[in-house]
């Protein structure tokens, strides 16, 4: 019976590991590749690992980065430059090949590249290749700097599964900033704008942000109160970065959102001086509530179907796991008795009945007999 009651719980564990999606991945290292930025004379720190460069006036500068291929195939590497901007989730971006600066006097990093902005690379196993762009500097001296990104992309070794194949893309940047005058530039940021929103199936609020100066902002601290309904909302967020002449939609999440008025008082500073704050009141409709709601309930709506769909099964599985069980246990258990029939369906010999054999002696004796 011990052996039975073993079987029986091996059988429905390996079942269930069995009808569960697999979650564990392994990928092969057959495909890959580095970076290195190669910096001139006019590096301001050498120790930095991406371009920081004080440059002269109507001259041009050439960008130098090596790709070198780390993998055990060929590579096909495509690098670009782009302009720095600032996502939503407020972290400085290089990799949008479109992104156009804020309200800006200076040039662009883009406006400035002289020849193709993006370069495809193909790398032999363990080759190595300088790709190379011509920069040309402004007319004149400015103050505040330009910002922007080599910024390179490949297809590496594809992450396999049981059921799923996907493929990567690994990107690295090496920023490149341009520098002319030494004079000091502060932030200038404005809040001009909210509205509900949903981001990543939450509700909440997006205040539209701009940092309309020539120089970026480092790990800033915001902090925001929102007042609604006679409750308070507290938020804070950690290591903000903000790019020169770029705005964008911070979003802040509120699990209940509901109709009214909500009045927000926004914090953002950092340990290198800069502080502004910001005051923005809006009135929140039902029917926008009701729009933000909708946007999120697809998704909540999948992931029910999904996990019913997979309890379902898993009851299914165990149902069918204990009849099972039960039905061969009480089939042997019959085959084992004196009166048990299953012992012919499979070849065993039956025990011997005194009372069958008198009956077969008596009628093959009045057989002999007629």
């Amino acid at each position: 019976m011990k052996k039975r009651i073993i079987l029986f719980f091996s059988t429905l564990l390996m079942l269930l590991i069995a009808f569960l999606p697999a979650t564990t991945v392994k990928a092969a290292p057959d495909k890959s590749y580095a970076i290195q930025a190669i910096l001139p004379d006019n590096q301001i720190d050498k120790n930095e690992s991406y371009f920081d460069l004080k440059i002269t006036p109507k001259k041009e500068q050439t960008l130098k980065v090596l790709i070198a291929n780390t993998g055990t195939k060929p590579i096909t590497v495509t690098a670009e430059i782009n302009n720095a901007y600032t996502a939503d989730s407020g972290v400085i971006g290089y990799d949008k090949y479109n992104a156009k600066l804020y309200k800006s006097k200076l040039p662009s990093l883009t406006s400035l590249v002289d020849g193709s902005r993006k370069q495809v690379v193909k790398l032999d196993t363990g080759e190595n290749k300088t790709v190379e762009f011509k920069v040309k500097s402004p007319d004149s001296e400015y103050a505040g700097i330009i910002l922007g990104g080599v910024t390179t992309t490949a297809s590496v070794s594809p992450t396999k599964s049981k059921n799923i194949n996907i493929k990567n893309q690994v990107r690295y940047v090496k920023g490149v900033v341009l520098r002319s005058k030494d004079d000091g530039v502060m932030p200038s940021m404005h809040l001009t704008s909210a509205a509900p929103r949903a981001v990543a199936g939450s509700t909440g609020i997006s205040y539209m942000l701009d940092n309309t100066a020539p120089i970026n902002i480092n790990k800033v601290k915001l902090t925001a109160r929102i007042k609604h309904n006679g409750k308070t909302i507290k938020y804070n967020a950690d290591n903000l970065q903000i790019a020169p002449n770029s705005q964008f939609n911070y979003f802040i999440p509120i699990s209940k959102l509901t109709s009214g008025t909500y009045k927000a008082h926004i914090t953002l500073k950092n340990d290198s001086g800069f502080s502004q704050s910001f005051d923005k009141n809006i009135s929140v409709q039902q029917k926008e509530v009701d729009s933000v709601k909708e946007a999120i309930s697809p998704k909540q709506k999948s992931n029910n179907k999904q996990w019913i769909g997979i309890i379902i099964g898993i009851i299914v599985l165990i149902i069918i796991v204990v009849w099972m069980y039960l039905y061969y246990s009480q089939r042997n258990k019959n085959g084992k008795g004196p009166k048990g029939r299953s012992g012919l369906r499979f070849g065993g010999k039956p025990k011997n009945d005194p009372n069958k054999a008198t009956r077969s002696g008596n009628t093959r004796s009045s057989r002999y007999k007629k």
